[in-house]
């Protein structure tokens, strides 16, 4: 292979969520009866206020503030009771907790074997907290640089993100393949010249238009 960069997801590819929900996390289980919520209602809650999870970020104080809006938000939409209380719990947690990500299985052998072979860039929609995380993990020095979303205040859906690493690294078409588990981001990425690969480390994926791998060790 005669790439000279291989740029990753976080989510899905690195970790996957403890919970198995992003947004509902341990935490929030534990203080939040959802068996007395409508997975409807819940859902609506939601979308009420995913507009605040693409608010410019560059901290973890930042970070925090913005999810104690979102939980208090939702929790308020829902009629909870102490809402502003839990609210701010989960988000505190939420943001300082690692326990909300689970490492994906031999993912330090994975990063471990690409990073002597090429450099690893990340490029994820996220917020602060991955920084840390990924330290504390440590697996933050596999990565050359880490694009994070809230940082830039654009997403992978707006495009131009992906011209970061792109101008930063000079990357030609052929230098660089992007890895994912979303196919619609793989569209994009390919539109800017990326090779890609979908990952789909679940194995709940029978056909795509793009290559599938279950791990990083499928690349070679």
């Amino acid at each position: 292979m005669s790439y000279k960069y291989i740029i990753l997801d976080f989510g899905n590819v690195i970790v996957t969520p403890t919970s198995g929900d992003w947004f509902i996390t341990p935490k929030f289980l534990e203080l939040v009866n959802i068996n007395k919520i409508s997975n409807d209602k819940l859902q609506e809650a939601k979308n009420k206020y995913n507009y605040l999870l693409g608010e410019k970020l560059l901290t973890l104080e930042e970070e925090f503030a913005m999810f104690k809006k979102y939980y208090t938000g939702i929790l308020s939409y829902l009629k909870y009771p102490n809402y502003k209380k839990i609210g701010e719990q989960i988000a505190k947690d939420r943001t300082y907790n690692n326990e909300k990500y689970t490492l994906c299985e031999n993912i330090h052998e994975e990063l471990k074997k690409l990073s002597n072979k090429y450099k690893l860039l990340m490029l994820s929609d996220n917020w602060p907290c991955v920084i840390p995380y990924l330290k504390d993990n440590n697996l933050y020095n596999y990565f050359d640089k880490l694009y994070i979303s809230s940082v830039y205040g654009v997403e992978k859906k707006d495009k131009v993100f992906f011209d970061y690493p792109i101008k930063d690294y000079d990357i030609k078409k052929g230098e660089a393949l992007f890895i994912d588990d979303v196919e619609s981001n793989l569209d994009i990425a390919s539109s800017k010249g990326l090779d890609v690969l979908l990952m789909d480390r679940y194995k709940t994926n029978t056909k795509s238009k793009y290559k599938i791998i279950t791990n990083l060790d499928d690349i070679y």
